[in-house]
């Protein structure tokens, strides 16, 4: 009888394991409405995608966990999704993209999961690996306003206009505010985009900027500066010494090594100044020209064109600042013209944006896709939480 009991008991905690197990997995599932707006979608779906591969040169460490701008905080109550939430912050890619895949395998009605990996897949410039996980969302919600706002955002700038539309007139039927919002945005960032951009220094007779914001380049591992950064570096030059009361602020925290970008220029721009300027033909060689150091301004916690839009701003509240020239690499100033400008109207700031770009490495084709998820970031229409407000 004790043996049989043993057996009884053992057999009775499995079923009770296995429904726990089961019971978890079906509160996992997203509460869905009774019915749809959408009864079906006027479009065609992305068929879902396999891990997409990782540069070995994109995994970064645990230094930048904590900086501007912070990943994935919609997913913060989010149990289920929280060691991705540390890998999304570390910019553990690899393990990301496959954890987040084997948690979509495992629970398919959590759509938090198909949420993040469009988010990590943006970020990474996936963008069909992302419609694929946004899709994912909308066959089981076909109203779903994230989902439906930001594919059709991706379908605009990867040319598919049709899609675009389609998924547009979709959003509306669910929300016209949100609808009208994105729009706007996709009006003013096709409008930036086009714009010139690295030509804030040619016309040198009518320059009157209150601030100059140069973008954070990488330190070496030793914590010296690149080639690039020098070049960066010699531009802003130029503005500050065409611009002698204008404020120097320099944006970038330690991304990539234990070296804040901003610090380590700020460094080399007060010991290098006068052979900048000599190079540039600004000053005499022999003679002796300097930036004090109370003009520098930095912001030590961004880790990407976004959190370098965010700390400087808080520098332009502070000081007023109205005229604004960003100094960045010639192939990033357009994206940084679109972000600090998407910043800026996405939060209210009336301020001018001008750009010097350095060097002579042309933009990227991915630069100009890319612009558009920088800009969605810095205006608020990309994350889960940003898309909240219309679905009360």
């Amino acid at each position: 009888m004790s043996k049989s009991r043993n057996i009884l008991v053992g057999i009775a905690l499995n079923i009770i394991i296995v429904l726990g197990v089961t019971g978890c997995q079906k509160n996992l599932d997203e509460k869905l409405p009774d019915s749809f707006i959408n009864e079906t979608l006027e479009f065609s779906l992305t068929d879902p995608m396999a891990v997409p591969s990782v540069k070995e040169s994109s995994t970064r460490g645990e230094a930048i966990e904590n900086l501007v701008t912070l990943y994935a905080t919609s997913y913060e109550d989010d149990k289920y999704l929280s060691d991705e939430i540390t890998m999304f912050r570390q910019w553990r890619w690899d393990e990301l993209y496959t954890s987040l895949a084997q948690k979509a395998k495992e629970n398919p009605g959590h759509l938090n999961t198909y949420r993040m990996q469009a988010e990590v897949y943006l970020t990474n410039s996936k963008y069909n690996e992302a419609l694929a996980a946004l899709d994912s969302v909308l066959r089981v919600n076909h109203d779903d306003i994230y989902a439906l706002g930001l594919s059709a955002y991706v379908k605009h700038f990867m040319g598919n206009e049709d899609q675009a539309q389609q998924r547009l007139q979709a959003l509306k039927n669910v929300s016209e505010e949100c609808y009208a919002d994105l729009v706007a945005l996709i009006e003013k960032v096709d409008t930036w985009r086009k714009e010139e951009h690295g030509k804030g220094l040619e016309n040198t007779e009518k320059l009157s900027y209150d601030a100059i914001v140069i973008l954070g380049v990488a330190p070496t591992a030793s914590g010296g500066l690149s080639a690039s950064a020098v070049l960066r570096l010699k531009e802003a030059v130029k503005a500050a010494y065409l611009c002698p009361d204008a404020k120097i602020i320099i944006s970038g925290g330690p991304v990539d090594y234990e070296f804040a970008e901003a610090t380590v220029m700020k460094e080399y721009l007060l010991e290098h100044a006068t052979e900048l300027a000599a190079a540039l033909g600004l000053v005499a060689e022999g003679s002796t020209w300097e930036i004090a150091e109370d003009r520098i301004l930095v912001d030590i916690e961004a880790r990407d064109t976004v959190g370098n839009a965010i700390g400087t701003f808080k520098y332009i509240e502070e000081y007023g600042f109205e005229d604004l020239l960003i100094v960045a690499s010639a192939g990033q100033v357009m994206r940084a013209d679109c972000i600090f400008k998407a910043y800026a109207e996405g939060n209210h700031y009336d301020v001018a944006i001008h750009s010097a770009g350095s060097g002579n490495v042309e933009a990227s084709n991915n630069e100009y896709k890319y612009a558009y998820v920088g800009a969605a970031r810095a205006y608020g229409l990309f994350t889960l939480e940003d898309y909240a407000k219309y679905n009360n």
